[in-house]
């Protein structure tokens, strides 16, 4: 999947990202994972797609979540970075 980086217009400060993609039902940590996250891949990937790694990652660190093997070695390496 070919994917498009956000130019420096569509950046969001950390406020704006807390504001407009922090779960409701999101603890601390998993918002700052999740944060963390978004911030490293922020240039990276396309909005829906950073979205849903960074989706899966948390939902492998914090609730144990097992996915495809392409998608896991995928998260996996992306993790690598920012633990």
């Amino acid at each position: 999947m070919d994917t498009i980086p956000k130019t420096n217009d569509e950046k969001d400060t950390k406020e704006d990202l807390e504001k407009k993609y922090r779960l409701p039902t999101e603890s601390k940590n998993q918002w700052n994972l999740r944060k963390r996250f978004l911030e490293k891949y922020w240039d990276k990937y396309d909005e829906d797609r950073l979205l849903c790694l960074a989706q899966c990652y948390v939902n492998m660190r914090c609730l144990g979540c097992k996915y495809s093997k392409s998608l896991d070695s995928l998260v996996e390496g992306l993790a690598e970075d920012i633990e």
